[in-house]
């Protein structure tokens, strides 16, 4: 038996490659997959008389003595497939445009060439060997060469493709019906993903190439989606593109590039693919579209950096430290470096251990105990040989701030993740800095405040900060509020956080402040903060002026005092950087050193620096939180930057459990809804969660789930968590075991609960019954909670019934009572809550319409008096 094998979702090339061998060798047949493109359906329909005598299915298989691979090169694959058939004695040739390299076998015959189609590879040995083809035949083969070469305008396209087809023509081969065939291709299922891919491009510039990487989600497996990228219009603009297709867990990534920098099909075959440098294609099970996204970004990266190792990148000038030196010793040491390389009596490394604990053993008086007693041994090591691209993957799994870097055991450098981070992504943020190093020149405004100061502060507040005013005045030192409540003061909205900036000594002036008035205080000199506590109960937070100074790149950071504007010049936007000096003398006195009264009037969310967001990824959700809650835009070069650190991944690399606190501040916004339509806007929840799509049904979702939450509040008086609401309104489409993994990895553990109780209760409301009764037994067990995502996302005649229902439940005890049951003659027992129930479920279809007609029912059911 001789068999022609084409790959599950074979494309036309593929399928008409296939009938050209039929025509080489007329024993053979083709064996379809049970995946076919819509082209392919169509063709087979289209010459099914060809057709008939020319295809089999896989179970009228028999021993086949030659086998034949068209369009694919993955001999292993076909033989797991058909291993029941093929035997040490099967002839196999392989017909194939994609360059691979195969082991060579005594049986095996290798028909591989550079050409645009494979289909044009079987019809050159047609023509050499004389073969004579009808016209329906060339009409066949000719299909397979215009879809594969988009008719001869990809950039594979060779003369070969081109003559074979003259040649076709020549033969009676039908333009027409290769136009309709072609035409007609393009389905409802396609036009959904094409417009997916559109919508979800991410640019990922390196060096000078400009790549784009793209995800689609679909139920099923679309065959033939391949053949519209040419729609796509940014896709044809760049170097090269990854359009990540997710069919329900499989998923297909699709390669393109129009330069051999670029070799799409090597980058492929990394993930189990292949194709050659302009195309190349990959099928990946059990990772999800982000993890493959990363991958491919990894691979990217490797690419082009793959001659950079961590050695070029660490600083070398470490402290090492034996294990069993007593840490009395180290006084001054730990006052310069923020962690300490630990090694054993041979030099070879054996952890780290961090300064500031040490500081605080000795603050205590533990000062005779060796360093080995305070080891952190489950750090994360780099090897200096190792690419800096494979070191990507360690920040994302880790929340080390300092990587040590070793050499066969013995460590060598450290590098810091900020700098790592800078290195890998640095470069795209540089084109903007210009804009930034204006920023920093101008010239700040200095306003009187101090009449609104003391109108929107407590009286008793104002006093307090005149006293540290005048404490601050006496020792050389100038005081400064900061934050939230100047950006507020201005914008006229409540806000008591009251943060305080010192130029000086912010513990000295904190402590003197505390003694002076009685007041509780606490100090962490190692970061230069303090805090009051008045005796009211509220909070005076204090910090040192500081700035962070490099000596060179990739050095330790040094922290040292310095100016009001230097401090603030490390905020995140330019609305926090307003302050108000509060210091005697200047009590009042309001400076605008970065245009934030500007940005305020003008409605707009500005970052201070071009690696803003590579410094603190969190930045990225803190500018759509605080642009949602004011109604601001994000500033035309924010927007840009924040765009471009997104398609970098870097919150993939902030840490997980501030990540946790971001979202959780966001969903208890009051306008929670306008920041995530912008947390859509700019695919920052793709980057949180996998296969995330914003359609229709979920903007209805979120809007009525705000409207419940308020529901619930107003007429239950129930405080509801919107956190996991909303994170359930963002997830209710993914498998419960994914959602769990995203849960977990970002630390919400009540809402791991909270959604394994929705998964398990959802499938009861498949049929909603018409009787009250019934769906009230279907929601009594069910926290508010649930509740309130429940009337979110039913239809909204059944989320009314629900609402009815529980309205009627605080009518309960109203209706009959123990008492009742009592003066009823009925002892008190466990068949009580039963006879209530039954009472108010009859209620609830009302059976019963009041406690009269309770009793009266109750009387002769129990045959009482």
């Amino acid at each position: 038996m001789q068999v022609v094998y084409i790959e599950e979702g074979a494309d036309l090339d593929a399928f008409s490659a296939a009938y050209g061998i039929t025509l080489l060798y007329p024993e053979a047949k083709i064996l379809l997959p049970h995946a076919l493109s819509p082209t392919v359906r169509l063709t087979i329909s289209r010459f099914e008389n060809l057709l008939k005598s020319k295809l089999l299915r896989k179970k009228e298989l028999k021993i086949i003595d030659r086998l034949f691979l068209v369009d694919t090169s993955n001999l292993k694959k076909a033989k797991k497939t058909i291993e029941k058939f093929i035997t040490e004695n099967t002839e196999i040739d392989i017909y194939d445009h994609h360059p691979a390299k195969i082991k060579k076998e005594h049986n095996l015959a290798l028909h591989i060439e550079k050409t645009g189609s494979a289909t044009t590879i079987v019809v050159k040995e047609i023509i050499n060997k004389g073969v004579n083809i009808s016209p329906e035949d060339a009409t066949l083969l000719l299909l397979g060469i215009y879809e594969d070469t988009g008719s001869f305008t990809y950039n594979l396209t060779t003369a070969e493709d081109l003559r074979t087809a003259a040649f076709l023509i020549e033969k009676g081969g039908d333009l027409e019906t290769v136009r309709t065939i072609l035409e007609r291709r393009f389905d409802e299922k396609q036009i959904n993903i094409v417009q997916q891919l559109i919508e979800n491009i991410q640019y990922f510039p390196i060096k000078d190439k400009q790549i784009i990487i793209s995800t689609a989600y679909s139920k099923e497996y679309v065959p033939d989606i391949s053949s519209h990228f040419h729609l796509i219009k940014p896709f044809q603009e760049v170097d090269a593109f990854f359009a990540i297709i997710n069919a329900s867990g499989k998923i297909s990534i699709i390669g393109r590039s129009k330069t051999k920098e670029i070799n799409v099909g090597k980058i492929l075959s990394y993930l189990g693919g292949g194709g050659h440098y302009a195309a190349g294609s990959a099928t990946v099970k059990g990772l999800t579209t982000q993890e493959i996204k990363n991958y491919l970004e990894n691979i990217l990266i490797g690419e082009f950096y793959k001659d950079q190792k961590i050695s070029s990148i660490m600083h070398r000038n470490i402290i090492k430290v034996q294990k069993d030196k007593p840490i009395k010793d180290l006084k001054d040491i730990i006052q310069k470096v923020p962690i300490l390389i630990v090694i054993n009596e041979s030099g070879k490394f054996e952890g780290i251990v961090l300064p500031r604990v040490l500081k605080e053993s000795i603050r205590h008086g533990i000062e005779n105990v060796s360093v080995e007693n305070f080891i952190i041994d489950t750090v994360v090591t780099l090897d200096e040989n190792m690419p800096v691209a494979e070191a990507e993957k360690y920040l994302i799994n880790s929340s080390q701030e300092y990587f040590p870097v070793l050499k066969k055991g013995y460590p060598v450098g450290i590098v810091s993740r900020n700098y790592l981070l800078k290195v890998l992504h640095g470069q795209v943020f540089d084109f903007e800095k210009d804009i930034f190093i204006s920023r920093e020149r101008i010239k700040p405004r200095y306003l009187n405040y101090r009449e609104k100061l003391e109108s929107y502060l407590p009286e008793d507040i104002i006093e307090e900060l005149k006293k540290i005013g005048k404490i601050s005045k006496q020792l050389g030192f100038r005081a400064y509020l900061v934050g939230g409540v100047v950006r507020d003061l201005i914008m006229n909205r409540e806000n008591l956080d009251i943060d305080i900036i010192v130029e000086g000594d912010a513990v000295q002036l904190a402590k003197i402040y505390a003694e002076k008035y009685n007041y509780k205080f606490h100090s962490f000199e190692e970061f230069m903060t303090a805090q009051v506590i008045l005796l009211s109960g509220l909070r005076l937070d204090f910090a040192t002026a500081r700035k962070e100074i490099y000596a060179y790149p990739g050095a330790y950071p040094k922290v040292k005092k310095a100016s009001i504007k230097e401090d603030l010049y490390r905020r995140d936007f330019t609305i926090n950087t307003l302050t108000i000096e509060i210091t005697e003398g200047n009590f009042g006195t309001l400076i605008d050193f970065f245009n934030g009264l500007r940005d305020i009037k003008d409605k707009v969310i500005r970052i201070l620096h071009q690696l803003s967001f590579i410094e603190d990824p969190i930045r990225i959700l803190r500018a759509v939180r605080f642009a949602g809650r004011f109604g601001f835009k994000l500033g035309k070069t924010t927007e840009k930057l924040l765009k471009l650190a997104v398609d970098e991944n870097l919150l993939l690399v902030a840490p997980k459990k501030r990540v946790n606190t971001e979202l959780n501040y966001s969903f208890n916004e009051e306008r929670v809804t306008e920041i995530i339509y912008l947390m859509n806007k700019y695919k920052i929840i793709h980057q949180l969660i996998p296969e995330f799509v914003f359609d229709e049904k979920r903007e209805e979702i979120i809007n009525r789930l705000r409207d419940m939450i308020i529901t619930f509040d107003i007429f239950f008086n129930y405080k509801v968590n919107r956190t996991a609401n909303y994170l359930l309104a963002l997830m209710y489409h993914l498998p419960l075991e994914i959602s769990y993994q995203i849960l977990d990895k970002y630390r919400f553990s009540y809402e791991k609960q909270f959604f394994k109780i929705y998964f398990s209760a959802k499938d009861r409301f498949k049929m909603i019954p018409e009787k009250n009764s019934e769906l009230y037994m279907k929601i009594k067990d069910l926290n508010k909670d649930l509740l309130v995502f429940l009337c979110s996302s039913l239809p909204v005649e059944v989320s009314e019934r629900i609402i009815y229902l529980l309205k009627k439940e605080e009518e309960k005890k109203l209706l009959i009572s123990g008492e009742d049951l009592k003066e009823l003659g009925l002892k008190p027992s466990s068949l009580f809550k039963e006879i209530i129930e039954d009472i108010f479920l009859k209620y609830l279809d009302n059976e019963i319409k009041n406690k009269r007609e309770a009793l009266e029912y109750l009387k002769n059911k129990y045959k009482l008096k």
